[in-house]
């Protein structure tokens, strides 16, 4: 939920509108350039702008908004809790502000609700999660009494939709969140909600403009929580017939992601190679951690230099453990053993453990244990959509020669599931699927909890619902401790999409 959240609230828009209280909200040219830069990450730019915009109209309440796209993206990007600190105490000036502005205009309430929004991802990244759930709460209640005083105003079915779309991937035993937070909703309900104003963007000039912020949000809801592939895809290729979009990292992101998400790794690389780099960008070193990764699957002789330009740039907290240990892999798969002891005892020295992947390097760190070598680049294969490569590589020759013990035997049939899965040999993924769960239910590894997973997915698009919540509940119920958030999540949004389908 938080990362999808995260990323979706970075590319929200704004329209043109004026009030007529102490504060209008006048989104003219200048400022539509100005954020235009800001959301490519051009702060500077946007700055200047922002500045003329103040001079000039004094009355407008749209630059206040801006700076705090500004602040939010510095802090979601960065991660530096001091840089996180100092900005924070402006949030108050900037809601002071908004809040002095004309209540008669339906961006009075969007405005104060977005400003809450970016602070409650941005504290997320700290742990604050009880100061974000607030945020939250105050700007899910603005949003829904500004749609039923402006019904016909779209921005607020955007960002109703995305907060509809995270509760209901909310797993059922911590319904206890959804209560803190006050939010009822479906997923079908937020992509419908979101697809409205897409449809409206699409034949309406007036709404152009949301177009790529519609497109941006669904074809990530349809990567993480949906199981059509080919529209994730038909998304992104009308997102990148802009070519705007090829210029601003924060799309480079998303469309890199959702390439290395369906087996096109070799179009991701090259998106994320051409990138634009200068100056006048706020520095993203995950882009550099992205290319590592995406290089890493191809088994490219320079995968590790760019996970090496992350750890000693970045000076955020996440993803560093997960980097170390993706060096420590780089070698092991190059034939040095003594790099990879190296570079994974850093994992425990480095970083937090926050998100999954981190957790899972502090893991396989703490075991000291050196990985089985067809295994782990039968996986490198498989994630980078090399699944003939992944198959030889787990084929050739006889299995009991490299399989170690009990463990390594679960992995291997989990990791053949999931080639032939995802290669489009189904009966053969649900062989290997099924042999999986069967040895491996009550193992603290993710293989038996993703194969269930996976088989609620094959079954939901079989149609054959009764098999696909069995296998959805399955997944929850497993005993995994790697990946179990992200795991549980998927579960959650597969059975929310079973339960309400049409």
């Amino acid at each position: 939920m938080s990362r999808i959240l995260s990323i979706a609230i970075l590319w929200i828009t704004l329209s043109t509108t004026v009030g007529y209280g102490q504060y209008q909200y006048d989104f003219n040219q200048r400022c539509r350039e100005a954020y235009s830069a800001i959301i490519s990450l051009k702060f500077e730019e946007g700055k200047n702008l922002i500045e003329q915009e103040k001079q000039v109209n004094p009355n407008n309440n749209i630059p206040y908004l801006l700076d705090n796209y500004i602040y939010f993206l510095t802090v979601f990007i960065g991660e530096e809790e001091d840089v996180f600190e100092q900005l924070e105490d402006k949030k108050d000036d900037i809601i002071d502000r908004l809040e002095d502005g004309d209540e008669q205009s339906p961006y009075y309430r969007y405005c104060i609700a977005q400003v809450n929004l970016q602070w409650a991802v941005a504290r997320t990244k700290f742990k604050e999660y009880v100061s974000a759930t607030l945020e939250i709460n105050r700007a899910y209640r603005m949003l829904e009494n500004n749609k039923e005083e402006f019904p016909d105003f779209l921005p607020n079915l955007i960002n109703l939709g995305l907060l509809h779309t995270m509760i209901g991937t909310i797993p059922d035993n911590y319904n206890w969140v959804k209560r803190m937070v006050g939010i009822e909703g479906t997923i079908d309900e937020g992509v419908s909600e979101i697809l409205t104003v897409l449809n409206e963007s699409l034949h309406n000039p007036e709404y152009s403009h949301y177009k790529a912020e519609c497109l941006f949000y669904l074809s990530f809801i349809q990567m993480n929580l949906m199981t059509n592939k080919t529209k994730t895809l038909d998304y992104i290729k009308i997102i990148e017939e802009d070519q705007q979009s090829l210029k601003n990292p924060m799309a480079i992101y998303a469309i890199a992601r959702i390439y290395m998400s369906i087996g096109m790794n070799d179009r991701a690389i090259d998106i994320l190679i051409n990138r634009p780099l200068g100056e006048e960008y706020y520095p993203f070193y995950y882009l550099d951690y992205l290319t590592g990764l995406a290089k890493l699957h191809r088994l490219d002789e320079d995968a590790n230099k760019y996970f090496f330009k992350y750890v000693i740039n970045f000076k955020g907290v996440n993803y560093i453990k997960d980097a170390y240990q993706k060096i420590a892999w780089h070698y092991f798969v190059h034939g040095d053993t003594e790099k990879y002891r190296n570079y994974i005892s850093k994992v425990e020295k480095y970083g937090s453990a926050i998100v999954d992947a981190d957790k899972q390097a502090e893991r396989e760190a703490e075991k000291k244990v050196l990985p089985n070598y067809h295994l782990l680049r039968a996986r490198l294969l498989f994630d980078g959509g090399y699944y003939e490569k992944a198959v030889l590589d787990l084929t050739t020759g006889k299995s009991e020669d490299f399989l170690r013990n009990e463990q390594d035997k679960l992995e291997y049939t989990y990791r053949l599931g999931r080639i032939y899965h995802e290669w489009g040999k189904i009966e053969d993924g649900i062989l290997y699927y099924k042999r999986t769960i069967e040895d491996g239910a009550d193992s603290e590894t993710y293989y038996a909890a993703n194969s269930a997973l996976q088989l609620g997915k094959i079954y939901e698009e079989q149609k054959k619902y009764d098999l696909a919540i069995h296998y959805y509940e399955a997944a929850q119920s497993m005993e995994n401790k790697e990946y179990r958030n992200s795991i549980n999540q998927k579960a959650k949004a597969g059975l929310n999409r079973v339960e309400n389908r049409d």
